[in-house]
C-alpha cells in the first residue's frame, strides 16, 4: 500500500491524471551511486527501524520484545559482536558471542536437545564455591545418541574455552561502523545488500542544472524517456520513426545523440567550444566520458553541456510533436546558449553579463593547448 502511494507520487505528483511509471522502482530505491533516487523501501526501512529496539533492548531490557521485532533478529545480529562479561544481557544459543556464528547454527542437534533456548549466558554459569571461577552447568532433554557424540565433544571444547574471563557488564557491538553504535542507515544497507551497478551519477546530480534536467537525463540514462519505441512497448500503436530527421527509428539514444538535428546541435556546440569529440553509441556512456573532461576544477560548465543540449533536443522534439512547431538548427544553438547562459550565472559559473562575453570565454582551446579529446 505505501510503496503504490510513494510511487504514484514520484511520477504523478497530487494530480488525478494517469502518468506513466518510466522506471521500475526496484531501479528507483537504489542508492543514487548505483543509478537510482535513493529513496528507501518502507518494509526494509521499518526492519531498520526496528533494529533501534534490538539494540536498545539488548542494553537495558534483555529479550523482552513482542514477537515482531524478536522476528528480524537473527539478521540484526550478524552484525554485532557481543563481548561477554556478566553474562546475564547475552543469549547463550542466539547471539555471537562465542565468535562470527550463533552456537544455535554450529551444533543444532545441541540446540534442539537444551531444555531452555532462550537461556542468558549468566544462567548457565555457576560457581562450586566461594571464590571459585564459573564453570558451565547445562540441562538436556535428552540423552545424547552415539552419532551425536562428535557434534557433543565439538561443542564442550569451544565453550570450556570461553567462560568469561570478567565479570564486568556486556558490551555490544555494531560491527558495521568503527565507532561500534548501531546507525540505522548501515543495517538498511546491510538489508538492502551491496549492489554492483555503475552509474553516472555524478554527471547527473552533481552538476549546477535544475532539478527537472536532471531527473530527464537520468530517465534517458536508463532508456525510460517516451521516446516512440518506449511508447509503442507500452501498447500504444504509432508510428515509429524520429520526428526529427524523419528517417531513423525513435529511441532515446537516437534522438539526444544520432539524429542528424541533434548531430548538428552536438557539433555547432562543440565548435564553440574549440573541441573535438568522438560520440558513443549511448546517453549513459556519453555522459560518463563527458564529466570532468577538463579536470574538477576547470569543467564546470562544460558539466551542464549534455543536458543543456539533451534538454534543448527533447524540447524541441516535443514542440514538434504536439505543436506543429519546427526550430532551425542555428535557432536552437542560439537556444541552447540562452539556457546554459542561464544556468551558469544561477549557478555562479560564470562571471560574465552577457551572453556574448558568455559564449567568447566558453572556447577551451587555451586551457588544453591540444584542443581535442
Amino acid at each position: 500500500m505505501h510503496t503504490r502511494i510513494n510511487r504514484n507520487f514520484l511520477w504523478g505528483g497530487l494530480g488525478d491524471g494517469f502518468k506513466h511509471h518510466l522506471v521500475g522502482w526496484n531501479t528507483v530505491c537504489r542508492p543514487i551511486a548505483n543509478g537510482g533516487l535513493g529513496i528507501r523501501r518502507v518494509a526494509v526501512t521499518n526492519r531498520a527501524l526496528l533494529g533501534k529496539w534490538l539494540w536498545r533492548s539488548r542494553g537495558s531490557h534483555g529479550c523482552g520484545l513482542w514477537k515482531g521485532i524478536m522476528s528480524g533478529r537473527d539478521h540484526f545480529f550478524l552484525h554485532t559482536e557481543v563481548v561477554p562479561g556478566q553474562g546475564d544481557r547475552i543469549l547463550f544459543w542466539h547471539d555471537s558471542w562465542s565468535g562470527m556464528t550463533p552456537l544455535k547454527s554450529l551444533f543444532p542437534v545441541m540446540f534442539s536437545c537444551s531444555s531452555d533456548k532462550s537461556a542468558s549466558l549468566a544462567s548457565l554459569l555457576i560457581r562450586s564455591g566461594e571464590g571459585a571461577n564459573r564453570v558451565w552447568n547445562f540441562s538436556f532433554i535428552r540423552d545424547f545418541n552415539d552419532w551425536e557424540m562428535e557434534e557433543v565433544l565439538s561443542f564442550l571444547n569451544l565453550i570450556h574455552s570461553k567462560i568469561p574471563s570478567h565479570e564486568g557488564p556486556d558490551v555490544m557491538k555494531w560491527k558495521l561502523r568503527q565507532h561500534g553504535r548501531f546507525e540505522v542507515k548501515s543495517f538498511y544497507q546491510a538489508l538492502i545488500g551491496q549492489s554492483t551497478t555503475h552509474f553516472p551519477w555524478k554527471a547527473i546530480w552533481k552538476v549546477k542544472a535544475p532539478r527537472r534536467v536532471a531527473f530527464f537525463v537520468w530517465s534517458a540514462a536508463w532508456g525510460k524517456i517516451l521516446t516512440c519505441d518506449n511508447l509503442m512497448r507500452r501498447g500504444y500503436s504509432l508510428a515509429g520513426w524520429c520526428c526529427m530527421c524523419r528517417k531513423g527509428w525513435e529511441t532515446g539514444d537516437h534522438l539526444l545523440i544520432h539524429c542528424v538535428v541533434a548531430t548538428d546541435l552536438w557539433s555547432a556546440v562543440l565548435r564553440s567550444f574549440g573541441v573535438c569529440w568522438v560520440f558513443p553509441n549511448s546517453i549513459k556512456d556519453l555522459v560518463y566520458g563527458w564529466f570532468n573532461s577538463f579536470g574538477k576544477h576547470d569543467s564546470a560548465i562544460w558539466n551542464l553541456v549534455p543536458l543543456c543540449l539533451m534538454w534543448t533536443v527533447w524540447r524541441e522534439r516535443n514542440q514538434r510533436t504536439f505543436e506543429d512547431l519546427e526550430q532551425s538548427t542555428s535557432k536552437l544553438v542560439e537556444l541552447f546558449f540562452g539556457l546554459l547562459f542561464d544556468w551558469a550565472r544561477v549557478g555562479g559559473l560564470t562571471p560574465m553579463n552577457s551572453l556574448a562575453d558568455f559564449s567568447t570565454s566558453l572556447c577551451f582551446s587555451c586551457i588544453r593547448s591540444s584542443g581535442s579529446l
